[in-house]
């Protein structure tokens, strides 16, 4: 009987799926406050888009440059992770109690994981990460603009929610493809 090895997933595979499903997360919690029809439109679209993209990356034989990261990319990564979370945390209750305006949380979140993707273009060497860093980001100040002008939470769920995970569906699937080898 032969034996058959499974191969791991790479950092940038492993990566790839941890932003799909941010993605994912990104439509599912934040279509909620839309009205009619549109929740469960852009869930069921948020899903396939996940489903699609998850299938690429697993498909994908290089992700990105296809470099494992050093020891000192990863502890860069996890004091990264480790201050995005907290900057979370406390920003958006800060944010939230000086505001008086629950619905600046969302959008405080688009930003801070925005410049923790930008944060990530020079320790990974990867530029794809602040080409998707910033648009997210941006999307997370004009959301906060909108809600402390008193936006109401459907728009707010749009701009700084749909818009993020969009954007992150897209260059998870951008890199799986470029990464992989062109047939000619």
């Amino acid at each position: 009987m032969s034996e058959t090895r499974t191969r791991p997933l790479s950092g940038a595979k492993i990566g790839s799926l941890i932003g799909c499903v941010g993605g994912l997360a990104f439509y599912l919690v934040n279509a909620g406050p839309l009205p009619g029809a549109w929740p469960l439109l852009l869930r069921v679209l948020g899903v396939l888009l996940f489903v699609g993209v998850v299938a690429l990356v697993l498909r994908a034989r290089v992700i990105g440059r296809g470099v494992e990261p050093s020891r000192s990319q990863l502890r860069a990564y996890g004091w990264t992770v480790i201050a995005e979370v907290v900057a979370i945390v406390v920003g958006s209750r800060l944010l939230t109690t000086l505001a008086g305006k629950p619905d600046v949380g969302l959008p405080w979140v688009a930003i801070v994981l925005g410049i923790h993707f930008i944060v990530f273009a020079p320790i990974f060497k990867e530029p794809i990460f602040a080409w998707f860093g910033v648009p997210i980001a941006l999307c997370g100040v004009v959301g906060l603009v909108l809600a402390l002008a008193g936006t109401g939470p459907p728009t707010i769920g749009v701009v700084a929610g749909i818009l993020p995970g969009t954007i992150m569906f897209g260059a998870v699937a951008w890199s799986a493809w470029v990464g992989r080898p062109r047939i000619e």
